[in-house]
């Protein structure tokens, strides 16, 4: 699994409990109406087997989504982005998709897009041109675990292209 996907993975979300639940896999017990925070793929299962529900704190509004694109477009480095966007947004994504609510999946998944292909882009491009940015404090602050990941992979290959290319 990449390094990625597994940030992704284990970053947690709030969920409402609706049926008891023994221990398992070194979580729980849980009692029916208790609100927990469990990493988002646990999370999403017990969704799916109708042991729990999202709490809406944990899924994204379209304007939230809207909004960072929006001051994405204008800023020279990556918006900041809460530590749990991608969490988030695979929460709305799976909930939306529960609902059969195709109309506001497709919004979603296509904002989210065009936000995550501009932030890839301007990480690129920025560490491409300043590779002593990986180490700015700033610059990783504004990026959510998983972008850091993708941000310190970017880094080594584009140190190792560039060097390869500009070699005597």
């Amino acid at each position: 699994m990449p390094v990625v996907v597994g940030l992704a993975e284990s970053q947690r979300i709030r969920i409402q409990i609706v049926k008891d639940l023994p221990q398992f896999m070194g979580l729980g017990p849980y009692k029916a109406g208790t609100a927990v925070q469990l990493p988002v793929y646990t999370a999403l299962r017990l969704v799916e087997i109708g042991a729990a529900k999202i709490d809406e704190s944990s899924l994204l509004r379209p304007q939230e989504v809207a909004g960072l694109k929006f001051v994405e477009e204008r800023e020279q480095l990556p918006a900041k982005l809460p530590e749990d966007f991608y969490a988030r947004l695979r929460a709305t994504v799976a909930q939306l998709r529960k609902d059969g609510d195709s109309k506001a999946l497709s919004a979603l998944i296509s904002a989210a897009r065009d936000l995550l292909i501009r932030r890839v882009e301007k990480m690129a491009r920025l560490l491409a041109a300043s590779p002593e940015l990986i180490d700015d404090e700033d610059f990783q602050g504004r990026l959510a675990p998983e972008e850091r990941a993708l941000a310190a992979a970017l880094h080594g290959e584009v140190k190792a292209l560039l060097g390869e290319m500009l070699s005597p």
